[in-house]
C-alpha cells in the first residue's frame, strides 16, 4: 500500500516550481523503492536504503508543462511486485477560482529590484510522519537556501499558506540571510487535539507581504 501524504489532491503550482511529495508506503515483503509516474512514465524514484515493512520519504518533482497532471505513486516490494497506484491531480499554471487566494503567477520582485526565490534544502526537525501527542507544542525547523540575487534583510518572514493552522499568528520572522546563504527557519506549532494525519503548509514572505519561493510542510500524526 502507498499514499501521497502531501501535497493534497488539486494543489496548484507554477511550471518550474519544485514540488516536494511526501510518500508513505507499507509492504508485507518490505518496501525496496517508491516510484512516481506521469502518463505511464517513471519521472522520479526513491530507493529504501534499508528495506523495511514501512517507508516514508520525500521525492521532488518539477513540472514543466501547464495543465492538470495526474501523478501516481507505487511501492515496489522485495519480490518486485508493485502496489496498487495512488493518484493525485496537480493543477499547473492555471488561475485559481476567485474564491481561492491567488498563487504567484509572475516572478516576485524584492525591495531592491531583484527576483526573490528560495529553495527547500532539508527538514532539520520533525520529519514528515512524526507522531506528536494531541495538543502538544513542538518546533518544526526547515533549512532553506536564499537563491535570490539579493540578500534577505530585516522584515522577511515565514507565513502560514494553507492546510491546517497550528500557529496562533501564522507568521514568524526569519534572520537576515545573504544571497546563496543557508538559513534554518523554526516555527513553534501546536498539534490538533483529534487523532489523524495533519499537514500545515508555509511559505516565505517579503517585507511587502508577497509570498515567494518553495512551499514547505510539516506533516504529523496525532494518535
Amino acid at each position: 500500500m502507498v499514499a501521497i501524504v502531501t501535497p493534497p489532491d488539486g494543489a496548484r503550482y507554477e511550471p518550474g516550481e519544485t514540488i516536494p511529495l511526501t510518500i508513505a508506503a507499507v509492504a508485507s515483503r518490505n518496501v525496496i523503492r517508491v516510484e512516481i509516474m506521469l502518463d505511464e512514465q517513471i519521472v522520479a524514484t526513491q530507493p529504501n536504503p534499508q528495506p523495511s515493512l514501512t517507508f516514508s520519504t520525500r521525492i521532488e518533482y518539477t513540472p514543466r508543462a501547464r495543465g492538470r497532471l495526474q501523478l501516481r505513486a507505487v511501492a515496489v516490494d522485495a519480490t518486485g511486485v508493485a502496489s496498487e497506484p495512488y493518484a493525485i491531480t496537480l493543477v499547473v499554471g492555471e488561475a485559481p477560482p476567485a474564491s481561492l487566494p491567488p498563487i504567484e503567477t509572475t516572478p516576485v520582485t524584492g525591495p531592491v529590484g531583484c527576483t526573490l526565490t528560495a529553495a527547500f534544502v532539508e527538514d532539520v526537525s520533525i520529519p514528515d510522519g512524526t507522531v506528536v501527542a494531541a495538543g502538544a507544542v513542538f518546533t518544526k525547523t526547515w533549512r532553506m537556501r536564499n537563491t535570490s540575487g539579493c540578500d534577505w534583510g530585516e522584515g522577511y518572514t515565514i507565513a502560514f499558506f494553507s492546510d491546517t493552522p497550528m500557529h496562533p499568528t501564522g507568521s514568524e520572522p526569519i534572520r537576515p540571510t545573504p544571497s546563496n546563504g543557508l538559513v534554518d527557519i523554526s516555527v513553534p506549532l501546536t498539534a490538533p487535539t483529534q487523532p489523524g494525519v495533519y499537514t500545515t503548509t508555509w511559505r516565505l514572505k517579503d517585507p511587502s507581504g508577497q509570498f515567494f519561493g518553495n512551499r514547505v510542510f510539516a506533516v504529523i500524526r496525532v494518535p
